[in-house]
């Protein structure tokens, strides 16, 4: 689990092996290009890319499958 404060972002990355499933828990946020509330859950297959930003304070949790190590591609 994740928490984070309106304005906080992450540079537009991509995962080559691993499946990114995202539930944003409270708040809304900016991914893939769309904005996301509490309860949605946003499924990002490999070489899928996105960015990330708070748009208000959320907690988001993150699962990556499988959990492979070094993994993040910056673009």
């Amino acid at each position: 689990m994740r928490t984070y404060k309106a304005g906080e972002s992450e540079a537009l990355h991509m995962h080559k092996v691993a499946t990114e499933v995202t539930m944003v828990l409270s708040g809304t946020v900016r991914m893939a290009g769309r904005e996301w509330n509490a309860g949605d859950i946003i499924v990002l297959e490999p070489g899928e890319a996105t960015d990330f930003e708070a748009v208000t304070d959320a907690v988001n949790v993150v699962v990556k499958v499988p959990g492979a190590l070094n993994d993040k591609y910056l673009l």
